[in-house]
């Protein structure tokens, strides 16, 4: 989990300096007499922040953590979520900074820029952007301006989704006859993941169509959990269309794929540091070396490479991520069938839902070891799934939890009809 201050360092050197910037910060957040002490948290879910330095009374700086790869390059600043006690009607200005890092070994990726703006909750639950956030290109740092209206406030690089509410979902979502929850295989960590199969029992899958839905392999994704939990809880509902999509298509769901990054606040690399979404590619069910690595791509590649062995074929697969700035489709797929489905996905979500895609869809992309291989190694039509997290160009908003939940219905129910033309 997180502690009150992190360095970021390693060995003793880094524990020695951890501690002194703990103690540091216990000092320099004290308060004029009558005050609250200023106290900054990650000791719970999700929590990440690195080192923290007092530069006035109530003005902080901030360095993101990050994660780096298993090489210890491609370090990825994408993710913080703290909490401030102490801070009731303080003025409090936060300089976010240290978000340079790689990007598929290339220096200088930044996560963090003059569109997105942090997002900021009173209670852990309830989200909205900070109005009053500056960000400097020159010194890539982001400078926000807070003034909470109780003790405690929580900030965020966008609204959180953790293991434990992904976990009372599954629970309730598994009383149900249409809806099947299994544990196919323990990650890094020893958590579970989780596949979930939804259709109408009573009749017979052989003809149905079959459409897949994948989330949270880089953790810092938080957005593709709230679309998830929108597309199950629609699909398993009463809805008079959910009954009928499940009459004629099977559902199925693997929704957190990196659970131990979402619960103790990584960014993309699982905790042996390898990339969720690379390595797909290099991953050979028949060497027990990978299962070791990345336990977390072995158990989900064998789920659906092991159906489509047992001649049930998948029609679809979406791979749902989170971006910056972009929005888009894109499959290493280019025959006609495939374009069909994929043309008619894109059409409706551009036209009925917020989708906003920054380009058509990508067609026959370069191969690289992301899921996407799946299409070439097994015959899967698999789509990569980019949303933005940053103000939509066309309202001037950040996508809401609200907004990502109704649009997770509604990308369920258009996938289900694109592959049925």
């Amino acid at each position: 989990m997180g502690s009150s201050c992190r360095t970021g360092r390693g060995g003793e050197a880094g524990r020695r300096s951890g501690r002194l910037a703990a103690l540091a910060l216990l000092v320099l957040a004290g308060s004029a007499p009558g005050q609250e002490i200023i106290r900054f948290n990650t000791n719970f879910e999700g929590g990440s922040l690195g080192r923290i330095e007092r530069l006035g009374e109530d003005v902080f700086r901030c360095h993101v953590r990050g994660q780096q790869d298993q090489a210890g390059r491609n370090r990825q600043a994408s993710w913080y979520f703290f909490r401030i006690d102490g801070a009731r009607g303080r003025e409090l200005t936060l300089i976010l900074t240290d978000f340079v890092g790689e990007y598929n070994g290339r220096p200088g990726a930044c996560p963090m820029g003059p569109e997105i703006r942090p997002a900021i909750s009173d209670d852990g639950e309830h989200w909205a952007p900070i109005a009053d956030t500056h960000w400097d290109d020159h010194a890539k740092a982001a400078t926000l301006r807070v003034r909470p209206g109780r003790d405690a406030v929580w900030i965020a690089h966008q609204p959180p989704y953790t293991p434990t509410r992904l976990a009372r979902l599954l629970e309730e979502i598994d009383r149900r006859d249409h809806a099947r929850v299994e544990v196919i295989g323990k990650s890094a960590r020893g958590r579970d993941l989780h596949l979930v199969t939804v259709t109408d029992p009573a009749l017979d899958d052989r003809g149905k169509a079959v459409v897949w839905l994948q989330a949270r392999q880089h953790a810092w994704e938080s957005g593709t959990s709230f679309v998830m939990e929108g597309a199950l809880r629609f699909i398993t509902s009463d809805d008079p269309s959910a009954r009928a999509l499940r009459r004629r298509s099977v559902f199925l769901f693997t929704p957190m794929v990196d659970p131990d990054g979402c619960a103790s606040g990584q960014v993309r690399f699982n905790a042996n540091g390898y990339d969720v979404n690379r390595h797909w590619d290099e991953v050979d069910l028949k060497h027990k070396a990978y299962l070791a690595q990345m336990p977390e791509i072995w158990y989900v590649k064998k789920a659906i490479v092991d159906r489509v062995d047992s001649g049930r074929p998948i029609d679809l697969l979406v791979n749902l991520h989170n971006t910056e700035t972009g929005e888009y489709l894109s499959t290493m797929a280019g025959d006609a069938g495939s374009r069909a489905i994929v043309g008619r996905l894109s059409d409706r979500l551009t036209r009925e839902t917020t989708f906003r895609p920054s380009h058509g869809p990508v067609f026959g992309a370069a191969r690289d070891s992301s899921a996407n291989v799946l299409h070439a190694e097994n015959g899967v039509l698999v789509v990569l799934m980019e949303q933005r997290i940053a103000r939509d160009p066309k309202t001037g908003r950040e996508p809401a939890i609200e907004g990502r939940l109704r649009f997770g219905s509604q990308l369920i129910a258009i996938m289900a009809d694109a592959v049925r033309p």
